[in-house]
């Protein structure tokens, strides 16, 4: 459903609003996004394991706190120009704050196996801006930048509501948990920074190059129309990821609930040939459609897609394979493999990046993507052999794996 409701969301940012406001969203996004992560420094995903342990009281407090700090950095940011968002410094923040205690409700209600919950959330919050920019639409025929902005500010506010709400329908626990308020800044910043900095990382990596364009570019509203082009390119690309995030859900819950690592490392293995197989097929058959139907797709102005869609695919199809990877280190509690590949890829993207959109725009900024997710993937790779001993030939597709894919695929469709 939240699939479908991003595609609708694309086309309606494309379509009918254009690549100037579309990169102007796309920056906005991106900037919100970076604040919801960095407010997970005291928590994060790490909250589905620290809220079975501490007090939730300490743990709001403390999260609440910290998501006051970061959209008030944000604003400032954007105030002196660091981070260019196209809006008011109190409308920022209001957003960003919305933003994050969002997240942290999300990343709680996890933490209570309250997963209906969660994902009722991620529901309203893609299908409430839809729904509310078609209004918007039929109110006025036209959409920009503005209305987006009104659209999702409306929408995060009924989703906070609604989080809020819910979360005081919680049942008591009766196992004692830890309340000293000190121990619970000390377990959440221990084990959400390591992950967020990896995450932080990693958002960079997939979206530093809008900033740097943003840089390079002039006059501004060309800026916004490259962006918006680029981020469009990105995500008919990402949506070839969906398939195996889905997977990963069967992968994660499989190996961390196994005792016997070689098992984990089978599964990953299986589960990471299933994914790059699928994601192969996806995007061969994007790469059969002509030019002209992404541009009556969404608009003429994004014609552009396709080739950029070129030299994104051997990364994507890297990062499919890297899908699994993550998973197998995030399941067996070895995070720090993960963060490093983010950081390390991080590295990459500052090195050649800003070079590569200087000479090339935003095709540059696709080869560079595109090296980068290569890169940290071998990197994994790496850092799995040298951690196990599973050896490269491994992850060559066989005749065998074929009747396991479709075993696995029938159990994940299955419990759909």
């Amino acid at each position: 459903m939240v699939s479908v409701m991003n595609l609708v969301l694309l086309f309606i940012t494309t379509r009918i609003m254009g690549a100037e406001n579309k990169g102007e969203i796309s920056l906005l996004i991106l900037n919100l996004s970076l604040a919801a992560i960095f407010s997970g420094l005291f928590g994060g995903p790490s909250l589905v394991y620290l809220i079975p342990r501490f007090r939730l009281k300490n743990i709001l407090i403390l999260n609440y706190g910290w998501s006051f700090l970061t959209a008030g950095l944000v604003a400032l940011l954007s105030e002196l120009d660091i981070l260019p968002s196209g809006l008011g410094s109190l409308e920022l923040f209001t957003l960003a704050l919305l933003e994050c205690l969002i997240a942290t409700h999300s990343m709680i209600f996890l933490g209570q196996e309250r997963v209906k919950a969660h994902n009722w959330l991620q529901i309203i919050k893609a299908s409430l801006t839809v729904g509310l920019l078609f209004i918007f639409y039929f109110q006025d025929k036209s959409l920009d930048a503005k209305s987006f902005v009104n659209a999702y500010g409306l929408t995060l506010e009924a989703t906070y509501l609604i989080s809020l709400f819910l979360s005081t329908r919680t049942k008591a626990d009766a196992l004692p948990k830890e309340s000293d308020f000190k121990s619970t800044i000390a377990a959440c910043l221990k084990y959400g920074s390591l992950v967020q900095i990896g995450n932080i990382s990693q958002l960079l990596n997939y979206r530093l190059s809008f900033y740097f364009l943003e840089l390079l570019i002039t006059p501004m509203p060309l800026a916004l129309v490259r962006i918006g082009i680029y981020s469009a390119s990105l995500q008919v690309a990402e949506a070839l990821w969906q398939f195996a995030k889905s997977i990963s859900t069967v992968q994660y819950s499989k190996v961390s609930n196994t005792k016997d690592k070689n098992v984990a490392i089978d599964i990953s293995i299986k589960l990471g040939k299933l994914n790059y197989f699928v994601t192969g097929i996806g995007i061969i058959f994007l790469l059969l459609i002509p030019a002209s139907v992404y541009s009556s797709l969404f608009g003429a102005e994004f014609s552009e897609i396709k080739n950029h869609f070129i030299v994104l695919a051997p990364g994507i199809l890297a990062l499919s394979l890297s899908n699994a990877l993550s998973h197998y280190f995030a399941g067996v509690g070895q995070h720090k493999f993960n963060t490093q590949s983010s950081i390390f890829g991080l590295g990459i993207t500052i090195i050649i990046g800003y070079f590569l959109i200087y000479q090339l725009g935003t095709i540059g900024a696709a080869f560079a993507a595109s090296i980068v997710y290569v890169s940290q993937t071998i990197y994994q790779l790496a850092m799995l052999k040298r951690s196990t001993e599973v050896q490269y030939k491994d992850l060559l597709l066989g005749k065998e794996d074929f009747q396991t894919m479709i075993e696995i695929a029938k159990e994940k469709l299955g419990k759909n």
